[in-house]
């Protein structure tokens, strides 16, 4: 090859190069602002992933259609189901938030009321309160809260766009042979190389998504009943945000302790009593985030920890508390397309997780 050939092949890579990187800018961008329509979409796909083998349990018994009409229909159920418990728990938590104000002042009264002697002055009833209200500013809370229940408000009326994308989405997946075959023809290498990603795709996504479902629902059975036991208010709902905390890879576990922990310290008989409660909430976390879940989930994704947490914070950003929910599968979703990028070799090499083998 000629010298003029060689600098033509080079300016066409770097051409090609700057034109994909320009592709991924514009495709994040219309990610972000048009989160409304993805969002629904990547919540959709995945859950279709998850719900294969119901469809393929009603295929035994029914056509393609009924199987897919069917799982929809109990999956909207479910889901409506676990909603309306977890809104009327935050719900019921917002309405009684002047009880449990009072109830942490008592609490705190006989503490504040030592240090404020120790310093040399009092402090009545009333200012009391006003002095816990300032360092639990229930109005914040409630603005939160409120905003949090609007925003579950603002999902229902996307749910109907979730559930046509994920009616869809199980049919396509359920028969994603044919419509590879449709897309790309029968023949030649691009079909067998397109079939494989999509098993490798959904094979594995499948696995972390039922791994981290299980073990959410350990964590949250476990959260729950500890607060029961240690007659913590509202141990129904800190097990189901345990529940649904347990999916954002890492600090989600983390911040799902802390409400009850925190209303445990409060209402404690003793500080052995506290750190009983808090080797028992953090033993959870310890022992479904360090231990049960690595051995059931594997390798299947083969993503390392500092992209994860990357990860974490990125699609934080781009889809705010759904998208840290979202950021592993999503995360797993990039890293096979830049497998198939001739140039991104260097990228997949950073998010890959190495096994003992390898680096051995």
């Amino acid at each position: 090859m000629s010298e003029i050939e060689n600098d033509v092949a080079r300016s066409l890579k770097v051409i090609k190069n700057i034109l994909v990187v320009f592709l991924g800018i514009v495709i994040l961008y219309l990610l972000k602002e048009l989160s409304n329509l993805f969002l629904p979409l990547a919540f959709a796909l995945f859950f279709a992933i998850l719900l294969q083998p119901l469809v393929a349990l009603f295929r035994k018994k029914f056509s393609l259609n009924l199987s897919v009409v069917f799982t929809t229909i109990v999956s909207v159920i479910v889901f409506l189901a676990l909603g309306f418990v977890f809104y009327n728990a935050v719900s019921s938590f917002i309405a009684n938030r002047d009880q449990i104000l009072i109830g942490v002042t008592a609490e705190l009264k006989p503490v504040i009321e030592e240090v404020t002697r120790l310093l040399g002055s009092e402090m009545n009833d009333d200012e009391l309160k006003s002095y816990v209200s300032r360092i639990i500013p229930t109005d914040k809370v409630l603005s939160l809260s409120g905003s949090f229940l609007n925003t579950i408000s603002g999902f229902a009326t996307e749910l109907l766009m979730t559930i046509l994308y994920f009616a869809g989405l199980l049919s396509a997946i359920a028969e994603y042979e044919k419509v590879i075959d449709y897309i790309m023809g029968k023949n030649g290498g691009e079909h067998s190389v397109a079939s494989n990603t999509f098993k490798r795709v959904k094979d594995s996504i499948s696995i972390y998504i039922k791994v981290k479902t299980i073990v959410s629902l350990l964590t949250g059975l476990g959260i729950g009943l500890v607060s029961w036991f240690f007659g913590i208010q509202y141990a129904l709902l800190w097990g189901i945000l345990a529940f649904v905390l347990n999916y954002i890879p890492y600090v989600g576990s983390l911040i799902a302790i802390i409400p009850p922990l925190l209303i445990g310290g409060l209402t404690a008989d003793s500080i052995s009593e506290f750190i009983f409660l808090f080797i028992c909430l953090e033993g959870i976390q310890l022992v479904m985030g360090s231990i049960v879940e690595p051995k059931m989930t594997g390798e299947s994704l083969s993503i390392n920890t500092v992209t994860i947490l990357f990860s974490l914070v990125f699609w934080s950003f781009m889809w705010g508390t759904a998208g840290m929910l979202l950021s592993v599968p999503m995360t797993f979703l990039i890293k096979v397309i830049l497998e198939h990028v001739s140039d991104a070799g260097f990228f997949v090499r950073l998010m890959d997780k190495k096994t003992g083998k390898e680096l051995g």
